[in-house]
């Protein structure tokens, strides 16, 4: 075993020369055009990174899926938290291994700019193999929990990864009347994610694809009837009502994008992103996702569990399991002040 601080990336160019099997397990991934050479030219290949796309680079991705190439991701809610390792697993032509363990991504900055810490393990080491042992078990532990990831979604999140610093901000004298609120991600019994077509999209958005109206454009009691008639086993007036809030929100209205929570959670609450509305409600017929209720949106990703204490206490709502809720403007002000202490800053 070894510790190394400089010419990472250098070390890691040599081993691949001479690597059949290689296995990686990192948070980023964007590596310079030489690596990726190398990567593709191995004869076996297993990546797993973090769902990050706004950072991963998924062109890079697809340019690797390949026969030899098993590419898998970890999502950023996963239930043992997001992959923030950084694992190379170098298995060279003669059977010995190569590891190396430390801070660096697989990322230009990673291997040759930043200032980084690692260390290296080898088979060769007598010492070293019982932790290389360790290290393999946990990586293949890893992929039997890890999915295939979504390449073309991920690609639009990628793209539209800086659009919210585009959008310009609203001035300061015309938020006087804007709205905040806060809007549930999953849907269903078991919580399906709808988190990357947000981002993908750009948009905020809410379910009930079956409905045969255009809920802005029919009144309240046709609302109701609609939701009746469709949805047999759904409460109709609480559904009625969360629809409308959601179509009603105005340009410039701030929407945190989180996991709800119940009265006696005791699971920390996953906060993705916090969005401005940009656009009028518009019903997406034609969209591929099914949740067809759409505003455009600009938003900041925020990735983050905060205590359930935390967020029920500077909300004042002891659950939040609804779609939609109104948090006010001084409940958005405190929930704000407590990411600030995490270190998330409010940009959009």
């Amino acid at each position: 075993m070894r510790f190394v601080s400089e010419g990472i990336g250098e070390l890691v160019a040599k081993e691949l020369k001479h690597a059949v099997d290689v296995r990686i397990a990192v948070a980023f991934f964007n590596p310079d055009d030489g690596t990726m050479e190398a990567l593709g030219r191995l004869t076996k290949l297993t990546l797993i990174v973090s769902e990050e796309f706004t950072i991963n680079n998924p062109y890079k991705l697809a340019k690797l899926n390949s026969p030899a190439a098993t590419i898998r991701s970890i999502p950023a809610d996963a239930e043992n938290g997001k992959l923030h390792a950084k694992v190379l697993i170098m298995r060279r032509r003669d059977g010995s291994h190569w590891v190396l363990l430390g801070s660096a991504n697989l990322t230009w900055q990673g291997m040759f700019s930043n200032q980084e810490a690692c260390t290296i393990l080898e088979s060769r080491d007598d010492g070293d193999s019982r932790s290389i042992r360790a290290i393999g078990n946990w990586f293949d532990s890893l992929l039997e929990t890890a999915p295939s990831p979504d390449l073309e979604q991920a690609t639009r999140i990628f793209d539209a990864k800086s659009h919210y610093v585009l959008v310009p901000r609203p001035p300061k004298r015309t938020t006087e009347g804007t709205g905040y609120w806060a809007l549930k991600t999953t849907a269903g019994p078991i919580g399906k994610q709808h988190w990357p077509s947000f981002l993908a999209e750009q948009v905020i958005a809410v379910g009930w694809h079956d409905l045969p109206v255009d809920p802005s454009k029919v009144s309240d009691a046709q609302l109701r009837a609609a939701i009746k008639k469709t949805y047999s086993n759904e409460d109709v007036g609480g559904a009625a009502k969360k629809i409308r809030k959601f179509v009603d929100l105005k340009v410039g209205d701030i929407v945190v994008l989180c996991r709800g929570y119940a009265p006696m959670q005791q699971k920390a609450v996953h906060i993705y992103g916090l969005a401005r509305v940009t656009g009028p409600f518009r019903d997406d017929r034609r969209t591929k996702w099914d949740w067809r209720f759409k505003h455009d949106a600009v938003i900041q990703v925020v990735d983050l569990k905060v205590p359930r204490s935390i967020v029920a206490s500077a909300l004042g709502k002891k659950s939040m399991m609804q779609t939609i809720h109104d948090l006010g403007k001084a409940g958005f002000e405190r929930l704000a002040a407590e990411l600030g202490k995490f270190g998330v800053r409010i940009e959009i």
